[in-house]
């Protein structure tokens, strides 16, 4: 029988849609005005405008949609990850967009661009995509802090133990394991370890929103994605897929926590 438990977590911020449409109208008339991939020198005003209105405008769509779904779902995981799958997912999407580009190039140049420029045409579309989807990170990661409180940040009694961190893994906490003679601290982005014993770690943790659930294991709360039975243990699924387990000691408290 498995268990499961979900957190109401804010997903990130994206571009408005009245935000979408001032940058994709300041676009368009950039691309209009300056004529790339030939355009300038094949088409009067008007004509630049109407092509770029379906290359660029449908692929807006296409892309802003990729973006969103794509954000959504990874939202638990770090950055790094999130940017790597909207690359990913834009890449597929360049294919129907190049059917896009073709569809305007029928429209307003016939015969300019024949199916020998396939791929040339692919990676034009592919780097303006993502071009745009740079834009739509940049914007959700600076909005990101001043969404709605995150439930997982950690109380201002766990700053020393935040200053024993490195810059480079961040303060985000995840989880925390025993490791001999060290804490390994995973936050959402990487891992580091720490020389201390685990006891003194959930010291100064005692304040953080957190719980032990396990003689080697603690997590934060936020982090806990979900819960699951397996070969008849209880496992606390956490943000960015990694897995804990909890024991017999700690699962009523596990359970009085409501997350599992």
């Amino acid at each position: 029988m498995q268990e499961t438990h979900s957190t109401n977590r804010e997903l990130p911020a994206v571009l408005s849609p009245a935000g979408q449409g001032v940058v994709l109208a300041c676009l368009l008339a950039l691309f209009a005005f300056t004529g790339p991939f030939g355009t300038y020198d094949t088409l009067g005003p008007l004509g630049r405008v109407g092509y770029w209105s379906v290359a660029l405008g449908v692929n807006w769509l296409v892309c802003a949609s990729v973006n969103m779904l794509t954000l959504r779902a990874m939202a638990r995981t770090p950055w790094r990850r999130r940017a790597l799958a909207v690359a990913g997912a834009n890449a597929l999407a360049a294919v129907p967009g190049t059917a896009v580009v073709f569809t305007a190039e029928t429209l307003f140049r016939p015969g300019y661009v024949d199916s020998q420029l396939l791929p040339t045409v692919y990676v034009s579309v592919v780097v303006v995509m993502l071009a745009i989807s740079s834009l739509v990170l940049v914007v959700s990661r600076a909005r990101e802090p001043a969404s709605a409180p995150e439930d997982h940040e950690l109380g201002a009694g766990a700053q020393r133990f935040l200053d024993r961190l490195p810059k480079h893994v961040g303060r985000d906490i995840v989880c925390l394991s025993m490791a001999d003679h060290y804490v390994e601290v995973f936050t959402t982005e990487g891992s580091t370890l720490v020389l201390m014993r685990f006891s003194d770690a959930l010291s100064e943790l005692d304040a953080a929103d957190g719980l032990r659930v396990h003689r080697s294991h603690w997590v934060s709360r936020g982090h806990v994605t979900g819960a699951t039975r397996r070969n008849g243990r209880t496992l606390l699924r956490l943000t960015g897929g990694r897995e804990v387990p909890v024991s017999r000691a700690y699962l009523a408290d596990v359970r009085t926590a409501g997350l599992a």
